[in-house]
């Protein structure tokens, strides 16, 4: 009988040596200081554990939870997990359920994580040119106008004029027009970052590996993106997670010691251990 049951003593988060799908949960984690093993499988050793149906639905990225628990597959679902966690995911449904659709944008944007992660020669630059020209084109005013209506919705409660610009308050952060539930432990405040805003960073963050004048003419989008890279958690994730280089011939991450790591390295498996790769056990 197949098991997706492994014991762990703490939450463990099975990926392959990418910045792509699981990105956005590893920052809401780091945000909110909660610890996690970070392992990365490639090439035959995936195969390996694949064949043995440690994963649910024969990919990554999983999450094992700790004890004899389950394996939690896709990224959605790990991020919502990594969210609850964290304590950004709202309490209300109204608000909750605008973060969602915001996130769900995000992952409409996914196609720059094997751009940036595994595309290479002329397979890279068609790609690259479609998501510029076509995917892009048409979500950043999305984002810029959702940004303006976050806005507008932080005005007083008796009327007025909102005390914010755009881009000064996050995506599901104002009024909702429902009441709001009061709060409980692991829920995200009104005026706090969610999964949301976590999931649209990711996603702009790796596009500007290529365009890093991505966001010129979108003010809001600059000025939250500045926010959100002002958070001293984030801020110091983003700093000591290895760089992602050779994009669009060979694509890998590169600690800063100088371990570089790509599907093609030998090894198979390693852990991230605060931005460093590791072979150990």
């Amino acid at each position: 009988m197949v098991s997706t049951s492994v014991a762990v003593a703490r939450p463990r988060l099975v990926y392959l040596p990418f910045r792509a799908m699981a990105e956005t949960s590893r920052m809401m984690l780091a945000h909110s200081g909660i610890e996690y093993d970070d392992e990365a499988i490639w090439g035959a050793e995936f195969q390996r554990r694949k064949a043995t149906g440690e994963f649910p639905w024969g990919k990554t990225p999983v999450l094992q939870l700790a004890g004899a628990g389950r394996t939690v597959a896709q990224s959605g679902a790990i991020a919502r997990w990594s969210a609850r966690r964290a304590g950004c995911y709202p309490t209300s449904p109204a608000r909750a359920a605008l973060a969602d659709s915001v996130y769900e944008l995000g992952q409409e944007l996914c196609t720059i994580n094997p751009l940036v992660n595994c595309y290479t020669g002329r397979h890279f630059e068609r790609i690259r040119h479609h998501y510029f020209s076509d995917v892009m084109p048409q979500a950043l005013p999305q984002l810029e106008r959702e940004l303006e209506r976050a806005a507008a919705a932080g005005a007083p409660a008796g009327g007025g004029v909102s005390p914010f610009r755009p881009g000064e308050v996050n995506f599901a952060s104002g009024s909702v027009g429902e009441e709001e539930v009061g709060p409980r432990e692991g829920a995200a405040a009104a005026d706090e970052p969610t999964l949301a805003d976590f999931n649209i960073f990711h996603h702009l963050d790796n596009a500007q590996l290529l365009e890093p004048d991505l966001l010129h003419g979108y003010p809001a989008l600059l000025r939250w993106q500045e926010r959100m890279r002002a958070l001293p958690r984030l801020q110091l994730f983003l700093e000591n997670r290895p760089v992602l280089n050779g994009i669009g011939e060979d694509p890998g991450l590169e600690d800063r010691q100088g371990v570089r790591v790509t599907q093609r390295s030998p090894e198979g498996q390693a852990w991230l251990r605060d931005g460093l790769w590791c072979f150990d056990d």
